[in-house]
């Protein structure tokens, strides 16, 4: 992949490294130290059910990291009291919202490519009974541009960002079924 020896010697290194091996035999543990519950829910949150945006990040980018295969494991290190079936169910509830957002996303790219398909075939359509009637070579170039763009915003929204968003709802199902531990630091009080 790389020409120069040097850099060819140095990404074996790091993916060879045995730190980073030992790293991703735990990769699907998720640690979190909390320190208070404004930490775990958002501040505007009246019954505690709404998780803080900033927890939800961190539990999303290492989630992305657990290899496919395994079960999410999420361990939060605290000194208050925290029950971990309310933090369960916080998290499920911040899931269920996060999916069902993302597959009116993968709906709504699914139309908009069904759409753009649509006016494409036709645009296309309109380029030959263009071409039988009229040697008019501006307005068929005009066209003709016209039906390439939509059929190539129909493959870029279905082909290409749709697997995206999929990719989100596959980590969101992940995370929904993660396992949640609570361990009380009684050292850091």
């Amino acid at each position: 992949m790389f020409w120069n020896k040097k850099i060819q010697e140095i990404d074996n290194l790091i993916l060879n490294s045995n730190e980073l091996n030992e790293k991703s035999e735990d990769a699907s543990v998720i640690n979190v130290k909390i320190d208070g519950k404004d930490q775990l829910f958002s501040a505007y949150s009246y019954s505690e059910d709404k998780l803080n945006i900033e927890f939800s990040n961190y539990i999303f980018d290492k989630a992305k990291d657990a290899p496919v295969k395994e079960k999410i494991k999420i361990i939060i290190h605290s000194a208050n009291d925290l029950d971990a079936s309310e933090v369960q169910q916080s998290l499920k509830s911040h899931c269920k919202s996060a999916y069902i957002e993302s597959k009116k996303e993968i709906k709504r790219i699914v139309f908009v490519s069904t759409i753009m398909t649509i006016l494409g075939i036709l645009a296309l359509t309109a380029l030959i009974l263009i071409n039988h009637f009229t040697e008019n070579i501006y307005i068929t170039s005009i066209v003709e541009i016209a039906a390439w763009v939509f059929i190539w915003e129909a493959v870029d929204f279905f082909f290409l960002q749709r697997p995206v968003v999929k990719g989100k709802c596959l980590l969101i199902q992940r995370i929904y079924m993660a396992e949640i531990d609570i361990c009380k630091d009684e050292d850091k009080i």
